[in-house]
């Protein structure tokens, strides 16, 4: 099977249907499309270059390359109840007019078609407490688990879930389909526990971006960052130089939620997500082993505190609302903000925004960090495997078809319909997208909350405190403890 999905690979390949899939650096033109091509100075028609592939169809040969079988079995997955799209991603009732419910049931009735697998929603207020007792129990009543990120953290620590490189043979994980940031960035002891991909989309809702008043940067004769992103130049310092631009009151001598601003955000993730647009971490790997390492980035994280002091607590540019996000995003509807922080599902609720507006990725420290970076909300769900499954080949297998199926549907109507094409209102915007999904940073200090440093930078932009140094040596030596506990239960396993 390995072998056909090898010789498959090279035939996509050949067809150039890779090229479009990698992913962009900052410099780079992303544009997928273009009229005429360059070759040894001559130009040609584009029409001569080899067919790029739709998802759909580049799905679809995977489809095909899978056996053939017929399990005539359910698929029973663990997902949280009434968390956003945590219940809508898995299952759907009937066909829809909602292009989400209408993917979600086409992709389900494929799975039942193609290989007699009928998939079943099992939704709990609480996952991790549902997934740990029917394991140790052994009833084995779920093939699939989808919980939030510190419960997925927990159930793997306590040896809970199936290592997914054991699969890799009956998965394509270097796909597409599978977010390379959770392959990347949550190898412990050289297992992977928990992947996100195309089969859940409430990881991509929960994914901080930025978002622009097209109507604020023609008033003040700015240029659309747009080009920006793609020449690699869109970055901390040319962020404040248009947010400073536009903020002004509204001659009531007192700045409040009622003025205008160059930047609005709320103050949890908007804040903690400067040190990941920053290409930083709170924990990494050295040699396969996870350290803390926040304290190797004193320099730029004294830096980049400063900047956000500036930013947020200096000369009115910046307004960030007290837990409510329903401010800052009335607030940017009614014009009162250049750019808006928040995660990639509120780009719905703009939905009735009378102004045009587009969507970015977050900004860059600077012009030699390489790619941009942004993180997903704890609340996003996780793909993770039971550790006592029964047939993991056949288990690995399923779920490989259903992750290609929900790339082949899912991903078009979320992706493409939902998000492109209804409410962004510019192609751009769809190609920002594609930079904001592929450059998502995961830190298993964020992941499990126990090791404290995310909160800890957190509350110094909150404060718009700069004693960095201070307050990591009060709290570095708890946040290893916390780590070296964790570690001592994976070690375990």
């Amino acid at each position: 099977m390995k072998k056909l999905f090898c010789i498959l690979l090279s035939v996509l390949f050949v067809l150039g249907i890779f090229a479009s899939c990698a992913e962009q650096k900052p410099g780079t033109d992303t544009t997928k499309e273009t009229d005429v091509t360059t070759v040894d100075g001559t130009v040609t028609d584009a029409e001569t270059e080899p067919e790029q592939l739709t998802k759909p169809e580049i799905a679809q040969k995977f489809i095909d390359a899978l056996p053939k079988a017929k399990y005539n079995r359910e698929f029973n997955i663990l997902c949280m109840a009434g968390v956003g799209n945590s219940e809508k991603e898995i299952w759907a009732e009937d066909a829809s007019s909602e292009p989400i419910e209408d993917a979600v049931f086409r992709r389900n009735a494929a799975m039942f078609d193609t290989f007699g697998v009928t998939i079943t929603k099992n939704a709990q207020v609480s996952v991790a407490t549902a997934a740990q007792n029917d394991i140790k129990s052994n009833a084995k009543s779920y093939d699939l688990i989808m919980a939030n990120g510190p419960d997925t953290g927990s159930l793997a620590q306590n040896g809970y879930l199936y290592n997914f490189l054991d699969l890799s043979d009956y998965m394509n994980l270097d796909q597409e389909w599978w977010d390379p940031g959770t392959l990347r960035d949550c190898v412990i002891n050289g297992k992977v526990y928990f992947m996100n991909g195309d089969i859940n989309i409430l990881d991509n809702d929960v994914t901080w971006i930025m978002l622009f008043n097209k109507k604020m940067v023609a008033d003040n004769d700015l240029e659309e960052p747009y080009q920006l992103v793609r020449e690699g130049r869109w970055t901390l310092d040319k962020f404040y130089e248009y947010v400073k631009t536009v903020s002004k009151d509204n001659g009531d001598g007192k700045f409040d939620q009622n003025d205008t601003y160059g930047f609005l955000t709320t103050n949890g993730g908007g804040l903690t997500n400067f040190l990941y647009t920053s290409d930083m971490k709170t924990v990494d790997f050295k040699d396969g082993v996870p350290e803390v390492v926040m304290g190797e980035y004193q320099d730029k994280i004294l830096n980049l505190l400063s900047y956000c002091k500036k930013l947020l607590h200096e000369d009115n540019v910046s307004w960030v609302s007290k837990n409510d996000p329903a401010q800052t995003r009335d607030m940017f509807m009614n014009n009162q903000g250049l750019f808006y922080s928040e995660v990639l599902s509120y780009i719905v609720n703009l939905a009735d925004m009378d102004s045009p507006y587009g969507v970015l990725p977050t900004p860059k420290y600077d012009e030699a960090q390489e790619h941009y970076r942004t993180h997903v909300d704890g609340v996003g769900s996780m793909i993770s495997i039971p550790s006592n499954v029964d047939k993991p080949d056949e288990t690995a297998y399923i779920i490989e078809a259903f992750a290609l199926y929900s790339y082949q549907y899912l991903t078009p109507a979320y992706y493409d319909v939902t998000l492109k094409r209804k409410k962004s209102r510019d192609s751009e915007s769809s190609e920002m997208i594609d930079i904001i999904l592929q450059s998502r940073v995961y830190d298993i200090g964020y992941i499990y909350s126990s090791i404290g440093l995310p909160n800890l930078f957190n509350q110094l932009v909150l404060n718009g405190s700069t004693d960095f140094a201070s307050k990591y040596k009060n709290n570095e030596k708890k946040a290893k403890k916390a780590l070296e506990s964790i570690m001592k239960k994976y070690n375990k396993i």
